[in-house]
């Protein structure tokens, strides 16, 4: 049986790179992309803007402060996607196993494909030629026999990087890697790590599990293994659009605010937008999750499971009410809110769940009337009365 070979693929500055490929003006030259409001946040920067300091979710106006001469643009999802789904298509002329993570990374399993493109270094090869001559942009390459070294393996010589990193290489080749790298360890994670006195792998894999196990409870078992190199190898085959983890939208305020009227008036209208998303793709989604991010940019998440898949504004909107509900603000205020439903599966058959009782089919058939009205006339031609 043939070991595992997993590549992560990451695609450089993503955003970025696309805007720098459309306008051969901005080649060389600082580009942030991100919001253009006051209150935005960078979505991406080039590698001339990181020279600066600037990186993604970092404030506009502190990118502005650091690099007043860069080339600011908004964000433009739809030109981003034309991308990632070429880039995708490409994945798969390689392999089936091809599984997003997000716009611009994803894993594959290339393990017996050797035959047909030859070693997984020149299957890497070929991928990162492709994309730079079909995109004109270019992609970092990390192979291993699992995803957690794979993806550290492609983030080791960015950008158009390709490092490839053995079993025989594991566990010493990651001692003096920060422990920030492995996957799971967050920013309070690395401070309680720090006041261990650990700050790089090697030192992480001299803790006892039992002691780590004690401090850290679940994680510390992942963290035990990770530091020795250890991780998943399961790639997922591509499944395409109703393979997608989740549909979400965040939105940054124009002032921080902890009226919880006002953000559960941006809630309802984020509810409405996924709902319509979910039926585009006819997709239905059993959990719904709520972001808040605070004015000191402490991040909470609180999820709720529904008893029946939905695709249905209202229900989504009152799972998040709940949400909100029992999420105490106290006297901080909210700096951006953000809304997700996932837990996703086929919605094909909607119609057939209500056999006895009309009510959610007449819902439903009001949600599809609404939608043929935006489509005919555009977003804003009808929305929920609290709205206005």
């Amino acid at each position: 049986m043939n070991k595992r070979v997993i590549m992560h693929a990451d695609l450089d500055a993503f955003f970025a790179s696309v805007e720098q490929a459309e306008n051969p003006q901005y080649r060389n030259q600082p580009v942030i992309v991100g919001g253009t409001t006051g209150r935005g946040v960078v979505s991406a920067a080039s590698y001339e803007a990181r020279q600066f300091g600037v990186h993604s979710a970092m404030p506009m106006w502190q990118a502005r402060q650091l690099c007043p001469h860069a080339i600011f643009v908004p964000v433009n999802g739809e030109l981003y996607k034309r991308y990632s789904d070429h880039t995708t298509q490409l994945f798969l002329s390689y392999t089936p196993r091809v599984e997003p993570v997000s716009i611009d990374e994803a894993y594959l399993d290339i393990t017996g494909t050797e035959k047909l493109f030859g070693p997984p270094l020149e299957v890497a090869r070929q991928i990162r030629q492709k994309i730079n001559e079909d995109l004109n942009i270019t992609i970092s390459i990390g192979l291993s026999s699992n995803r957690l070294v794979a993806k550290m393996a492609s983030d080791w010589n960015k950008p158009d990087g390709l490092v490839w990193i053995c079993d025989e290489q594991l566990p010493e080749v990651l001692d003096e890697l920060p422990v920030c790298r492995l996957s799971g360890i967050g920013q309070v994670t690395q401070q309680r790590l720090s006041c261990m006195g650990i700050s790089k792998i090697g030192q992480l894999r001299g803790i006892p599990l039992e002691l780590l196990e004690k401090e850290f409870g679940k994680l510390g078992l992942h963290l035990y293994k990770a530091s020795r190199g250890q991780g998943s190898a399961e790639v997922r085959e591509y499944q395409g659009q109703q393979g997608r983890k989740q549909v979400s939208e965040e939105m940054t305020l124009q002032q921080d605010s902890r009226d919880a009227r006002y953000l559960r008036m941006r809630l309802l209208s984020m509810a409405a937008n996924l709902a319509r998303r979910l039926r585009e793709q006819r997709s239905l989604g059993k959990t719904v999750t709520i972001k808040l991010r605070f004015s000191n940019f402490e991040t909470i998440t609180r999820s709720i499971t529904l008893q029946h898949p939905t695709d249905n504004w209202q229900m989504i909107h009152k799972a998040a009410d709940e949400l909100l509900d029992k999420m105490d603000l106290g006297a901080q205020r909210v700096r951006l809110v953000g809304l997700g439903v996932s837990n996703l599966r086929d919605g094909a058959g909607v119609s057939q769940l209500s056999l006895f009782d009309d009510g959610p089919v007449q819902a439903h058939k009001l949600d599809r009337a609404c939608d043929e009205i935006v489509e005919r006339f555009g977003n804003g031609a009808i929305t929920q009365a609290r709205l206005l």
